[in-house]
């Protein structure tokens, strides 16, 4: 049987825990957030060419390159999806290639550098495979 200081020792050792595990629970949700983004309108770039994709957990990462109106290459990063997510979309490890044109459209970051998070991406063919399901507010610029 435990003595009274000892069951407060106890009780505030499981009062710290709770308040730990909470205070975790906020850069958990900001890992996941979409605040850096502008989420109501995309980017589109017709002409991108596929430099990499990295198929992996926890999210895919997808590389492309793209001519600016000046003549500049811009390098572009995109998150993605992990893979279960993706699969049911019928995107597959090989969907993408390095060296592939196509248009592609995201969501860029709110501070101007070239990151976004990936929404479609059309093939010269038409076919398009879509990384989440379309948002009614957003508008392709």
């Amino acid at each position: 049987m435990m003595t009274e200081s000892e069951g407060a020792y106890v009780k505030r050792g499981g009062f710290l825990a709770v308040v730990l595990l909470f205070s975790m629970t906020r850069p958990v949700m900001a890992h996941h957030g979409t605040a850096g983004y502008d989420m109501t309108s995309m980017t589109a770039f017709a002409k991108a060419t596929i430099t990499e994709i990295e198929w992996t957990n926890p999210h895919c990462q997808i590389r492309f390159d793209v001519t600016s109106d000046k003549g500049d290459l811009q390098h572009w990063t995109l998150e993605a999806p992990p893979p279960s997510m993706l699969a049911p979309r019928e995107w597959t490890r090989k969907s993408l290639q390095a060296g592939d044109a196509v248009k592609i459209e995201f969501h860029a970051a709110k501070n101007g550098s070239p990151f976004g998070i990936i929404q479609r991406v059309t093939f010269p063919d038409g076919k398009m495979l879509r990384a989440y399901p379309d948002r009614p507010d957003s508008k392709t610029e």
